[in-house]
């Protein structure tokens, strides 16, 4: 990955997450303390709101306690109204005084007193234990059949009770709550001297307090609240906006999902209620020993009301999250990119450098740290250039001196064999001979003292031809040669001096000691991108000993197969082993000399030079 990517990345982890992180972390941080402040708010108001359901229940309570101990109160009353024959339990003043109306009037008397002291109440049923029944209404109601009553667990419930009010809320059994949907109480009524039950008494309540209740709190501070009271079958009995009474709890909210209701603490939890994401409270009202089922106070408050100030704070840290992210991005691009982008144009001239491009040079901007890294950089990479040009010239130099003492090595080395030649040739008063020697070693002076390192193949064959024709002069019976060249390489450079200690070092060792005729043949062809040129004679050839050594200790140079001359202490084979290294300086490792030789069938020496532009040289 690259240096930009990496960073980029680093950028993204170390910048961009850790701030979405903190937002998100922030932001259910604060959900979750809005939750439980909100939380312990909602407790007290559900206890206090369950005080005075508590309050109302007594209340209506106490009234039936104080309506059943009166001596006959059901049947008085229903009695005042059948003797005024007052359906609306009013005495009409146009009515005729009878001799029994002052008692009539006693009698509404004692009903207002009883009946009208607990405004809630709507009707008055007695069910006898004669199978009689006495009904007293306030308002229109219809009371629940008796074999309906006595049919339905509740009537059970109610006479184990014996004489304890067991409640049914509305909704949560329209049977018993009757046509207008009222709470209702059953108990068991008892004659207040022997305590033996006289019948069933059920009484149904309006409880408009309820409505009273739930609008005080939900008008303080304006809060979107709903209240709801829930039975144990999970029947809504109230509902302070009345269009979720007598449907099912699990139609607006999976309570069940987040909340306990085996649990008689508060609970709050975070749910779906009708499709918005409220804060839903559950209160036990713990109205079971006042004769109440199992109900629940639920209340439900709008989480967009719980997170006003919130979402303001939220708002705000998303504004200040954004510009931060602008802010580091525009560091990023400005300052951490620029940056990256020197570092990746430095590393470019690097490369650069290292293939060999010398001249390659950072641009120089701004004035900083990188400024003196650039200027630097050039001034090293000049300097290395101005080194490696000193190194050039040396090696140039040193390569040059080589040269020339490896061929003064072979100019005298070569002198000494033609010369010797000469002489003998003059001891034997050859004269034509002799000239003929003397010209042709003439002719190999010429040659030798040019100053070029290379010239033509032509004049390279004529320098070798002149030295073979000077030792058949000398060895007239000893051997044999012939030169076969292309003539398309004629015009081609070769280093002088190359092809002539090749065959000398054949007459010399390799016809040491023969008693046939030898042959040398010298040929070229063109390989690829070189020239290769073969001297190849049927002389003695090399021991494998010699050979051996060649291969085992890693020689190089084939004059270090040959050892010194006992009587003079030169090393046989000089010329082959200057020419092998005079052929590696000046061409390269890949071209020089190579090797195959056996004793007994003569030798092959092949010279590899490169393929070069033809020479205008003469």
């Amino acid at each position: 990955m690259s240096l930009s990517k990496r960073i980029f990345a680093a950028f993204i982890a170390f910048i961009i997450v850790p701030l979405f992180v903190l937002g998100s972390v922030a932001y259910l941080v604060s959900q979750k303390v809005t939750q439980e402040k909100y939380a312990e708010q909602t407790e007290l108001t559900l206890k206090a709101i369950g005080r005075n359901i508590n309050n109302m229940i007594k209340e209506a309570n106490y009234f039936s306690d104080f309506w059943v101990t009166m001596d006959n109160s059901v049947e008085v009353v229903e009695q005042s109204f059948d003797d005024a024959n007052l359906g609306n339990g009013e005495i009409s003043g146009d009515s005729p005084r009878t001799p029994d109306y002052d008692q009539l009037l006693e009698k509404e008397k004692l009903r207002q007193r009883v009946l009208l002291t607990y405004q809630g109440i709507n009707s008055v049923t007695l069910y006898r234990n004669d199978y009689t029944q006495v009904n007293v209404n306030f308002s229109k109601d219809t009371p629940i059949a008796r074999e309906d009553l006595e049919n339905h667990p509740i009537y059970q419930e109610a006479l184990r009770k014996n004489g304890a009010p067991v409640w049914v809320g509305p909704n949560e059994d329209t049977k018993l709550t009757g046509a207008n949907n009222l709470f209702t109480q059953i108990r068991v009524l008892l004659d207040i001297e022997t305590l033996k039950s006289k019948g069933i008494l059920v009484t149904r309540f309006q409880m408009s307090e309820l409505n009273r209740i739930f609008s005080f709190y939900n008008s303080q501070g304006k809060i979107d609240r709903r209240f709801l009271i829930v039975a144990g079958n999970g029947n809504i009995v109230f509902d302070n906006e009345k269009s979720a009474e007598g449907r099912r709890i699990e139609d607006y909210v999976d309570i069940v999902k987040g909340i306990d209701m085996s649990n008689r603490a508060t609970q709050s939890k975070t749910l779906e209620f009708d499709h918005h994401k409220s804060l839903v409270s559950v209160q036990d009202l713990q109205l079971q020993r006042l004769g109440v089922g199992d109900w629940k106070l639920v209340m439900v408050t709008s989480w967009q009301y719980l997170s006003g100030d919130m979402g303001i704070v939220l708002r705000w840290m998303v504004v200040i999250t954004s510009i931060s992210l602008v802010l580091a991005l525009i560091f990023n691009l400005m300052f951490v990119r620029r940056t990256i982008t020197f570092i990746v144009r430095v590393v470019r001239a690097m490369r650069q450098v290292e293939r060999g491009d010398l001249s390659t040079r950072v641009a120089v901007v701004g004035n900083d740290e990188t400024t003196a890294l650039s200027k630097g950089f050039n001034s090293l990479v000049t300097r290395v250039s101005e080194l490696l040009d000193d190194v050039k010239q040396e090696q140039s130099r040193k390569r040059k001196a080589e040269m020339m003492l490896l061929q003064a090595q072979i100019k005298p080395h070569f002198l000494f064999n033609a010369l010797e030649s000469i002489n003998i040739l003059a001891v034997q008063n050859e004269g034509r001979k002799v000239s003929k020697m003397v010209q042709r070693l003439a002719n190999i002076f010429r040659i030798s003292i040019q100053q070029k390192e290379e010239i033509t193949i032509e004049q390279e064959l004529e320098h070798l031809m002149s030295y073979l024709e000077i030792q058949k002069y000398r060895f007239e019976e000893l051997f044999e040669y012939s030169i076969d060249v292309p003539s398309q390489l004629m015009g081609h450079s070769i280093l002088k001096l190359t092809l002539q200690p090749l065959v000398e070092n054949s007459i010399q060792h390799g016809f040491e000691g023969i008693g046939y005729m030898g042959r040398i043949e010298v040929r070229a062809a063109i390989e690829g991108p070189n020239i290769a040129f073969y001297v190849e004679d049927n002389g003695i050839g090399i021991p494998e000993q010699q050979l051996a050594r060649f291969a085992a200790s890693g020689i190089t140079t084939l004059q270090e197969m040959y050892e010194e001359s006992p009587e003079t202490g030169e090393r046989r084979g000089l010329g082959v082993g200057n020419v092998a290294d005079r052929l590696r300086i000046h061409y390269g490792n890949g071209c020089g000399l190579f090797l195959c030789s056996a004793s007994g069938y003569g030798t092959v020496i092949k010279c590899l030079i490169p393929l070069n532009a033809r020479s205008d040289s003469v």
